[in-house]
């Protein structure tokens, strides 16, 4: 699960008076993804509580490539409709075995040190993956008398919230 302090990006947006199910949407950016043929990318469902250990699970859409994961989560909320994603890195099962040793020390010190081709490689990660989920609101949305999304509304937030 991630914290929100390694979270790289996040983006949101509601609509106000529209519901679908979480599942359609899914399903739909899921396909639009897949017709992109991002290389090495992985898509699974994933389940984060919504609040403490005996709390109710959300189910989110996770698009997965190498260390960088985005989990989309799409959900009713009172009559409205909110689609959010959230980037975020994990840390390898190494670098966790390691963790608070001199080689881990080592090894974190390396990989805060990120190369220009892995800072592009995440940019078109998240690039990609936000245009297909502005190409899924758009087709399910597409005749139901929704607005289309401002070029503001389609900005991403960096860090964490």
């Amino acid at each position: 699960m991630a914290i929100l302090s390694q979270i790289l990006s996040h983006w949101t947006h509601s609509f106000p008076y529209f519901n679908m199910s979480s599942d359609s949407f899914y399903k739909q950016a899921e396909e639009i993804i897949k017709d992109h043929q991002m290389p090495e990318v992985k898509i699974e469902r994933a389940k984060h509580k919504e609040g403490g250990m005996f709390s109710a699970s959300r189910e989110y859409l996770r698009i997965k490539r190498g260390d960088l994961v985005i989990d989309l989560c799409a959900a009713p909320f009172g009559k409205d409709f909110f689609i959010s994603w959230w980037l975020y890195e994990t840390e390898s099962a190494m670098r966790n075995i390691l963790k608070s040793t001199k080689v881990g020390d080592y090894l974190n010190d390396r990989a805060s040190k990120r190369t220009f081709y892995e800072a592009d490689e995440e940019a078109m990660f998240k690039g990609c993956v936000h245009d297909c989920v502005i190409e899924a609101i758009g087709k399910v949305t597409e005749g139901k008398g929704i607005r289309g999304l401002t070029d503001l509304e389609k900005q991403i937030t960096s860090g964490g919230m």
